[in-house]
């Protein structure tokens, strides 16, 4: 039975393991390197942005540090209105300057106009002055002048408190020294329901030497908005503000109350150097994002406790899904080409694996009609045709397929004219040897007729003589029959030889059959000196077989055994269960043996060692044996005996 298209599968699958794996292999490393790349180039851009943005940032608050510093630096606006302000506390002592600080702090609750009661016309100018400075600018609270013992010399906002020794932006400003600035972080005003930052710088004498006081400015949240949210990255990216506590400063999705930085994320993003990172969590729901950072870098020197202590850090992200929109769409594009490779592929193997499949089968179709002609070659060799049915097949793909097909052919047309020659020769063979077999038959039946022919005949003309006595005629006549029951035992050898009945099997047990045969030879006599031993096992399998043609065949056994041991010896007849599930019989003597060169021939047509007998009793042994499923087997030592044994498979 033949496989159908097995070779072009194998080959389908081969070209398809060949050509696929490497194409899959590359489009694989092409993906998982596109994919690198574009985070990198995404990652790098947001890194970009973040510094961007970070250098936005610090130069407007050094703006308004440079703003701070350029009005503290007016000779008469400001600096003259500081000196004249501590110019009042010459003299006095600690508990006379805080009597004026309290009387002064009454006053200016009282007054609510930025100044003094009873200021100076040089007061009224500075505030008139500042607030044309905040007017033009849009985005200050208020400015405040204080002096070097943090008391209001001037301020734009009426109800900022007079005594500022208690402020932090006054104390970091004033104690610092001339070379720092301070920035506060960003708070709440509850006046204005906004948050703002404070920038404070110290006022010079004319020495440089000291502070002699600060200029303190509060700014709205505004002037860093205008920084963060312009930045926009696709659809949902942004950036923010943050410091190293995890607050949001600014961030134009929430508000910085509403979620704080986790310290996962904070960790990354607290670097001294811009970087971009993949954030397992971006504290904006998105999973692993690519986010930027950077931190911010103020020109000017700043106090210890400016930024409430912490740092601030630009910050940069997307959504995860629209960040990774150019991967996914990559994805997608290699999916298409591996598809499209695998069904170009795919199809390529098949065309290709049918053109070689294709010639194969052919060659297969005419090496099966070889087969059968050759299976029918006996009956067309009798008919003697003249021709093949045969044709050559018709493959042409220019390759070592080709040249294949037309060596199948050669060899074809050659196999088929040894066939004919061989099938020719064998039935020439065949009827030389029955020929041969015959006239063997016949001159073994010849000689075996006509010497007891004779002497029945000399023992006939005995009988006819009158002058014979009684008891002559009566030996006679006891030859007479004995020579014909010899003969008669001589047809009945040619003729089981000639006529091959098919056995007409049925279950049996081993034992019974041994037993039925031991007894028809004990009742053919001559077994006086001759020991018989039986071993039958029990509950042995059955066999199925035809029991007359195996008891023949145990008979002629036992009869064989009995003339190897003319003067006397041991019979022993065995059942038992062999290997393999089968059940033998063994039939064994103490005899002469059989010579080792005689043992390989006495299952031969015609062969005997005997001055009688035709040399067919064996051969008809075995073919009863094999005929009924068994095998024959011998095993024999001149002068100690023989054993032959009889395997048959056990009845299931």
């Amino acid at each position: 039975m033949y496989r159908s298209g097995g070779l072009q599968k194998k080959f389908f699958i081969a070209l398809l393991i060949v050509g696929i794996m490497p194409g899959i292999a590359a489009l694989l490393a092409t993906y998982l390197y596109s994919t690198h790349s574009l985070k990198r180039s995404i990652g790098s851009s947001f890194q970009e942005i973040a510094r961007s943005a970070a250098i936005r940032i610090a130069a407007t608050v050094d703006q308004e540090i440079d703003r701070a510093v350029q009005l503290a630096s007016l000779p008469l606006v400001i600096r003259q209105r500081i000196e004249t302000a501590n110019h009042r506390y010459a003299g006095r002592s600690d508990a006379e300057v805080r009597r004026l600080l309290a009387a002064e702090q009454t006053s200016w609750n009282t007054s609510r106009r930025g100044i003094l009661n009873g200021a100076s016309s040089q007061s009224t100018q500075t505030i008139a002055y500042l607030n044309d400075w905040v007017r033009r600018w849009g985005y200050y609270v208020r400015v405040v002048i204080a002096d070097r013992r943090g008391a209001i010399v001037a301020s734009t906002d009426p109800q900022a408190p007079y005594l500022n020794d208690d402020q932090e932006w006054w104390q970091e400003a004033f104690e610092e020294g001339l070379d720092f600035a301070y920035v506060s972080s960003l708070r709440l005003d509850p006046r204005l329901n906004d948050y703002v930052f404070e920038v404070a710088v110290p006022i010079p004498g004319e020495s440089q030497a000291e502070p002699i006081g600060v200029i303190g400015l509060v700014i709205r949240r505004t002037v860093l908005l205008d920084t963060i949210l312009p930045i926009r990255v696709g659809d949902t990216g942004h950036g923010m503000l943050l410091d190293t506590e995890g607050t949001p400063l600014i961030c134009p999705v929430l508000p910085p109350t509403a979620h704080l930085i986790h310290e996962a994320l904070l960790n990354q993003i607290a670097r001294d150097q811009p970087l971009w990172f993949v954030a397992d969590n971006d504290a904006h729901g998105g999973r692993d994002s690519i986010v930027g950072a950077a931190p911010v870098r103020f020109a000017h020197k700043l106090t210890t406790s400016s930024l409430g202590g912490e740092r601030w850090f630009a910050f940069i992200r997307q959504q995860p899904e629209e960040t990774y929109a150019p991967i996914y769409s990559l994805l997608v594009k290699v999916g298409m080409i591996g598809f499209g490779l695998v069904v170009g592929l795919a199809s390529l193997g098949f065309l290709v694996g049918r053109r070689i499949v294709g010639p194969i089968l052919a060659l297969r179709k005419e090496a099966d009609l070889l087969r059968r002609n050759i299976a029918a070659l006996p009956e067309a060799a009798s008919a003697q045709p003249a021709e093949s049915p045969l044709s050559s097949p018709q493959i042409r793909t220019g390759d070592e397929i080709e040249d294949l097909a037309r060596t199948f052919d050669a060899m074809r047309r050659s196999l088929e004219e040894s066939l004919r020659t061989v099938k020719t020769q064998q039935e020439e063979l065949i009827r030389r040897e029955k020929l041969a077999s015959v006239g063997q038959l016949l001159a073994a039946l010849a000689h075996d007729l006509r010497n007891p022919l004779g002497v029945i005949r000399s023992s006939a003309q005995l009988v006819l003589e009158r002058q014979q006595a009684d008891e002559v005629k009566q030996e006679v006549a006891r030859y007479i029959i004995d020579e014909v029951d010899r003969l008669t035992h001589r047809i009945n050898d040619f003729l089981r030889y000639a006529r091959q009945k098919p056995p007409e099997p049925k279950p049996l047990a081993p034992e019974a059959l041994a037993e039925d045969a031991l007894w028809q030879w004990k009742a053919q006599g001559g077994h006086g000196r001759i020991e018989a031993i039986t071993n039958f096992g029990k509950g042995l399998p059955r066999i199925n077989v035809d029991p007359q043609q195996v008891k023949e065949a145990l008979v002629n056994l036992l009869l064989n055994a009995r003339e190897a041991m003319p003067e006397g010896g041991r019979l022993t007849m065995t059942t038992r269960t062999g290997a393999d599930h089968h059940v033998e019989i063994e039939v064994a003597d103490t005899g002469c043996g059989i010579p080792r060169a005689d043992l390989g021939k006495i299952f031969e047509p015609f062969f005997t060692t005997k001055e009688y007998g035709t040399g067919l009793g064996l051969t008809n042994v075995k073919r009863l044996i094999q005929d009924n499923g068994g095998t024959l087997s011998v095993d024999s030592e001149e002068g100690k005996g023989s054993r032959f044994v009889i395997r048959f498979p056990a009845h299931a």
